[in-house]
This record gives C-alpha cells, sequence and structure tokens, in this order.
C-alpha cells in the first residue's frame, strides 16, 4: 500500500478513542442499573423523618398494641413505653448490619437510660427454634436492653415492604416517630444521637 492509501493516524486514533470511550459509557451505566436499581444497600442506610412529604406520623395501632414476648419470658407492647423515648430495632442473629450496630445501640441504651430513652430489639428469628441462640447471642454482645421477638404480622408493620434489616426507628415521647433507618453505617449515629437527645429534652 502506498502512502497515499494509508488512513490518517490521527483518524485512526480518534475512531480508537470514540470506541474506547462508548465502552465505558456502556460499562458505567450497566454498574449504576445492577447496583442502584434494586433493594437499599444495607451498609448505605435510608433514613426518613417525619415531614409531611414522607413516612407516616406514628406506627400503625395495630403494631404499638402488638403482644411482644420478651427473651425473659416476660411480655410488653411498644405502647407500653408511651412517654419515653424509644428505639426499636428490627434484627436478627445472622444479619452482619445488625452485629454492626448492636454496640451502638449498647452504648446508647447505657448513655440515656437516665433521660427516659429506652432501646428494644426484636429479632424476626423464631422463639420456637431459636430462642436459646438468642439468649447465647445476647450474652455473648453484652446486650444491655430488651430483647423480644418480631411475629410476622409485626415484621410486616415495622418493615413496611422493605425486606433489609436491620431497621431501625427512634420515636418520641408522644408515639411519633422521629426517624426510621434501612440498614446500618456508622456514620448515622451522630446523627442518631443528635435525635435522641432531642427528643429526650422535648417537654
Amino acid at each position: 500500500m502506498t502512502p497515499q492509501n494509508q488512513p490518517p493516524k490521527s483518524s485512526w486514533t480518534a475512531t480508537q478513542i470514540g470506541l474506547i470511550v462508548s465502552a465505558v459509557i456502556l460499562v458505567t451505566a450497566l454498574a449504576f442499573t445492577f447496583y442502584h436499581g434494586g433493594r437499599p444497600n444495607p451498609t448505605k442506610p435510608e433514613s426518613t423523618s417525619n415531614s409531611a412529604e414522607n413516612s407516616a406520623p406514628s406506627l400503625p395501632e395495630d403494631v404499638m398494641q402488638a403482644s411482644i414476648k420478651l427473651l425473659d419470658g416476660q411480655k410488653t407492647k411498644l405502647a407500653d413505653y408511651s412517654g419515653k423515648v424509644l428505639i426499636v430495632d428490627l434484627w436478627a442473629t445472622w444479619c452482619g448490619p445488625c452485629r454492626q450496630e448492636i454496640p451502638h445501640l449498647i452504648e446508647l441504651a447505657k448513655e440515656y437510660k437516665g433521660k427516659g430513652v429506652e432501646v428494644i430489639g426484636l429479632t424476626n428469628e423464631d422463639p420456637e427454634t431459636d430462642a436459646e441462640m438468642v439468649k447465647e447471642f445476647s450474652k455473648v454482645f453484652n446486650i444491655n436492653y430488651q430483647i423480644g421477638w418480631a411475629d410476622p404480622e409485626m415484621q410486616s408493620g415495622l418493615t413496611r415492604g422493605r425486606a433489609a434489616i436491620p431497621q431501625t426507628y427512634i420515636i418520641g415521647r408522644d408515639g411519633k416517630v422521629l426517624r426510621h433507618y434501612v440498614g446500618f453505617n456508622p456514620r448515622v449515629v451522630p446523627q442518631m444521637k443528635a435525635v435522641i437527645e432531642a427528643a429526650a429534652s422535648a417537654e
């Protein structure tokens, strides 16, 4: 081939660059769709507050009034905590992000116990088959707050169609939901503490 018949180097280089850029854009688009198009990332929690445009101002009454069997055999219900700031955590022993969150809940329970703040952890496991495992887990982690069982109806009322756990609610003294976290990331702990402080100080 004579030099006159060879394609210009600059034109060929531009074509190669165009193909590479197109491939990168395609891969990026596919990755975004795959990682962000589905369920929430459990390490990057969603947070909803009770402004007019988002979550409901309180949990459903059947959830608040549902009987909860505690790990020690006693019973309670969320409505029994009326007048206190309540942190409700839906969790399970097998859940990695739940295990990451529990030490922080232990610290919150310890720090705010004298300020009218209570923590209750509700496992979605089976009390008939998993009671001993949950008891042993609680001992190993030195959990200092009440642990109970969330039956399927309560789980449905707490998750609001989002299957991911943990899910954590901060409820004010008046029963209103102040924050709802789906998943857990340590970076939200200062925000949780700020919400708890404000709620505990409110009359």
